[in-house]
């Protein structure tokens, strides 16, 4: 033989070659292969699980996203509603207030007026006596009471004639 190689020798190292990758494979690839397929496996599902869990939580997050936007809504339409019947209680105020506004001044109007009236009456009168005092002074104590009630009358009719030119300038 040369360089000394020895058939017989060359099966056995590769008999016992065969033998250990055999036993190898058998006692530590398949476990490990085994472990770490179990191991993607269990990585996997987390990963799965994982994904479930995002879209429960974007699914909730749109349903809470929409929620929010209705209560907005509402709130803004019950904020709207509530602007509307504080102006409609605050326009009914005013009227109100208004209405009892007018009816204290046509109260004082009537009042005036009332007060006018009087003054003008009592200022008719006293003319009326003062220029009776006047015109029996003049006439020197001959007059009558017929004579008195003419020039009174007579008075009257001048200053009702005068009078009413006198209260169209002041309408």
């Amino acid at each position: 033989m040369p360089l000394n190689i020895d058939i017989t020798q060359i099966l056995l190292h590769v008999l016992n070659l065969v033998i250990l990758v055999g036993g190898l494979t058998l006692i530590l690839y398949r476990p490990v292969a085994n472990f770490l397929r179990e191991r993607r496996g269990y990585y996997e599902k987390l990963e799965n699980d994982a994904a479930e869990r995002q879209a429960e939580l974007d699914r909730q997050k749109s349903e809470y996203d929409r929620k929010m936007l209705e209560a907005d809504e509402t709130i803004r339409n019950r904020s709207a509603e509530a602007e509307r019947e504080a102006a409609k209680a605050a326009a009914r105020i005013v009227d109100e207030a208004k209405e009892k506004a007018d009816a204290i001044v046509k109260a004082a109007e009537a009042d005036a007026e009332a007060r006018k009236e009087h003054l003008l009456e009592s200022a008719q009168t006293e003319i009326g006596e003062l220029v009776l005092s006047a015109a029996q002074k003049l006439m020197g104590e001959q007059a009558s009471p017929e004579s008195d009630s003419a020039l009174y009358d007579a008075f009257l009719r001048r200053a009702g004639n005068a009078a009413p030119e006198k209260g169209d300038d002041d309408e």
